[in-house]
């Protein structure tokens, strides 16, 4: 295993100096230019920056999510490095064209390259290569799960024969093995790369294994007992002396993805404001003043951010009338325009929303403002209903594009809606976003469609 760990790193860097000298030979092939010092200092930046990230360090259980969000995260850095630097240098007059094919022949390269590099990895482990043999301590059900996870993924390279215990006692209708007592494990260190510890586990002993460990310097680790296997993200922290793990951060509790997000939702609501409700607004105002009385826009308070109220915008579907927070409106509702019900069905009533978002009170993606009466009436009832008020509601969510669209029609409902929401936050990602993007504009066609 040492002999691979030497040798991985420099195949894998390798392999990516050649990908990123092949795709800037071939822009300047197409371009009829020639290769320079900055061509150079482009590779040297790249492989730099591989070595100081360590991507090849492809660990096991990394999904392969993770290995595609780090590869882009990687393009996104170099591209705006080059990009800035080309700021002050103007050294590449190269068309918009060249620039766009040059970063789509390096993404698909280095996103193919490092997914057939991570799917190698899993099946090598798999067979037997890049193998760690650990020993688990503790014949508890830590140890337990522990073992059945390990055997049921080969992909991790992980093995054991099985469980250390540390007092004999009568196991009934249990199938994992014993291999021994904690004596027997101190005979047996060296046979180990890894050492993982329950800890359930009396304190004195897990101190004696961990420093025996320490002397004879074999990593440690600690399989900790927890109330809630929910929890997607552990974080382990230390104040002062004494350490603490954090269970239930989310991805945007950190400051860096709050901003992506927030970038993500100006540029994208910028864009939808200046090419499609400018001109949505003159054609369907001229229309619903038209149809009947009243303002263009429909203005109602809805809960927001930790469930502060701000003005929702929606462009106005009904006549108005003195109801609209007290009787939730459907599609067949009779309080409806003719134009208002196509609104609703196509979703279009929502474009002004975007205004919401360029403002901040909303985000792109999110969970959907509900009216605030609707709120106080399943707020008590739904478990955790108050966690889809953890972050920014959305104009269109997980929830939609699910099929929970419109209407609550009762508790069930609004019941999935709230777990959809917090399954989102738990798994936020910005690729994420983009894919509920994609679902939600092929969900309205196929609906409208039909």
């Amino acid at each position: 295993m040492k002999r691979f760990n030497l040798l991985f790193p420099v195949i894998f860097v390798a392999c990516e100096t050649i990908i990123i000298s092949f795709v800037t030979a071939l822009m300047h092939y197409l371009t009829f230019s020639e290769w320079n010092v900055f061509n150079t200092l482009i590779v040297m930046f790249w492989i730099v920056s591989i070595i100081y990230t360590k991507s090849y360090n492809i660990g096991r259980g990394v999904s392969y999510l993770n290995t595609i969000r780090i590869a882009l995260k990687s393009v996104f850095i170099l591209f705006s490095v080059v990009s800035i630097a080309n700021l002050f240098v103007d050294y590449y007059p190269f068309t918009i064209k060249s620039i766009f094919f040059a970063l789509s022949i390096f993404t698909i390269s280095i996103l193919v390259f490092r997914i057939l590099i991570h799917f190698i990895l899993d099946s090598y482990r798999s067979y037997g290569g890049n193998i760690k043999k650990i020993a688990i301590i503790g014949y508890d059900k830590m140890g337990w799960a522990f073992y059945k996870t390990i055997n049921n993924n080969n992909h991790l390279g992980l093995r054991s024969n099985g469980i250390y215990q540390f007092k004999k006692k009568k196991i009934k209708d249990n199938d994992i093995p014993i291999v021994g007592s904690i004596q027997n494990f101190y005979n047996e260190y060296n046979n180990y790369d890894e050492i993982f510890i329950s800890t359930k586990t009396p304190i004195e002993i897990q101190k004696d294994i961990i420093n025996f460990c320490d002397k004879n310097l074999i990593p440690v680790k600690l399989l900790p007992e927890l109330a809630n296997y929910e929890f997607k993200n552990f974080f382990i922290k230390k104040l002062y002396n004494i350490p603490v793990i954090e269970v239930n951060q989310l991805p945007l509790d950190i400051w860096y993805n709050k901003m992506v997000k927030r970038t993500f939702d100006i540029l994208f609501s910028f864009f939808v404001l200046i090419f499609f409700v400018s001109w949505m607004y003159i054609i369907f105002g001229l229309i619903i003043k038209f149809q009947s009385k009243g303002p263009i826009l429909f203005i109602q308070k809805r809960n927001g951010l930790g469930g502060k109220v701000f003005y929702c915008y929606k462009f106005r579907t009904m006549v108005v009338n003195n109801l609209e927070d007290t009787k939730f409106a459907d599609n067949k509702d009779s309080r409806l325009t003719k134009f208002g019900k196509f609104l609703r069905i196509s979703a279009l009533d929502e474009m002004p929303q975007f205004i919401n978002v360029l403002i901040g009170n909303m985000s792109v993606v999110g969970p959907r403002p509900h009216p605030i009466k609707l709120n106080d009436q399943f707020s008590n009832k739904v478990d955790k209903f108050s966690k889809r008020h953890q972050f920014k509601p959305g104009i269109t969510g997980l929830a939609q594009t699910r099929g929970f669209r419109g209407k609550v029609y009762g508790f069930h409902d609004m019941s999935s809606r709230v777990k959809l929401d917090r399954y989102y936050f738990k798994n936020w990602s910005i690729f994420f976003d983009l894919k509920i993007c994609l679902k939600t504009v092929l969900g309205i066609l196929k609906y409208n469609l039909k």
